[in-house]
């Protein structure tokens, strides 16, 4: 799911919104997606998750919208950029969001530590290539992770919390390395131009479950709107362009290492803003584990695309 060619490279200008690399796009969204664990758990987790997820999505589909250009792409893309986004967007925040109700924000944001693996295991079921390379990059950004994780207490709905963040990884995981590989195949000349498609997708998968509870919408405070207007403008709708944008740029084991980057950024956070203390140990370490998962991760080289996914351009025009 790299570029389209002879082989799936990453070059340096597809799907640009500026010249930022990345590695500089991919830490940026992570020091925003640091905070959100925070708000989501202080100021949503008592509102329907499917409200909540279905709101973030149609004002991430506003957002973009704007910046749409459909005309460009064929129906085939269209339908596989709306069907990437129900799972990447979607069908992850339903579970992710319900999980706040049995897990404290930094138990959410720790068991977040296996996407990396998620992403590792999708990568090689696409491609067949880079298994072992990539499954050490994310191996060292997991074991990072799971160091911050590890003694510490546990909220009472710990297990069922855990399983509704596990699946959130996997959708989210499987979310980037499908976009990676469309990417690829139609030639998106810029991510920013079909991420509405992505959102909208994830409206609708998040739709029929959030109509029942729009009843609730007028009792919202100022701060959940707020909360709701900060997370679906900022964290979803220019966040996931630029991490998908960045996803583009980045080798699989990169790709997989950063999913784990907002990890010590959120404890930090929590240390920063909320008051708390985890360990400075800890965090030291879990942090240069991860830094060591994106190292490596660079070394791997990117795999071939798949045959069946490449479009031929006709009459000089790309696809995508």
């Amino acid at each position: 799911m790299e570029h389209q060619g002879m082989t799936a490279r990453i070059h340096p200008d597809n799907g640009r919104t500026c010249g930022c690399s990345g590695i500089t796009e991919l830490t940026a969204v992570s020091l925003v997606w640091a905070f959100s664990f925070g708000i989501i758990r202080s100021s949503l987790s008592g509102l329907d998750p499917s409200l909540v997820a279905c709101l973030r999505m149609l004002l991430a589909c506003l957002v973009m919208l704007p910046f749409l250009r459909a005309g460009r792409l064929s129906v085939r893309a269209v339908l596989l950029l709306m069907i990437t986004g129900a799972v990447q967007f979607g069908l992850m925040y339903l579970v992710y969001i319900e999980s706040f109700k049995s897990l404290e924000a930094w138990e959410v944001a720790m068991l977040t530590v296996t996407t990396p693996l998620f992403v590792a295991a999708f990568e090689w079921l696409s491609s067949r290539r880079g298994g072992i390379s990539i499954l050490a990059a994310s191996t060292a950004a997991v074991a990072g992770g799971a160091l911050l994780l590890w003694n510490r207490p546990a909220s009472p709905g710990f297990v069922d919390g855990l399983i509704l963040v596990q699946l959130s990884n996997v959708f989210f995981a499987a979310g980037q390395v499908a976009f990676r590989r469309i990417d690829s195949a139609f030639r998106i000349p810029r991510t920013i131009e079909v991420m509405a498609l992505m959102y909208l997708g994830g409206f609708i998968a998040t739709l029929p479950g959030a109509v029942p509870a729009t009843g609730s919408i007028h009792a919202l405070s100022i701060l959940q709107v707020a909360s709701i207007v900060y997370l679906g403008v900022i964290a979803s709708g220019i966040c996931f362009m630029l991490w998908n944008q960045g996803a583009t740029k980045v080798e699989p084991g990169v790709l997989a290492a950063f999913n784990n980057a907002k990890i010590p950024l959120s404890v930090l956070a929590s240390i920063l803003c909320f008051g708390e203390r985890p360990s400075l140990w800890k965090l030291a370490v879990g942090s240069l584990l991860i830094l060591a998962g994106v190292l490596a991760g660079r070394a791997v080289r990117s795999p071939e695309a798949p045959h069946d996914l490449r479009i031929t351009e006709k009459n000089g025009s790309s696809c995508g």
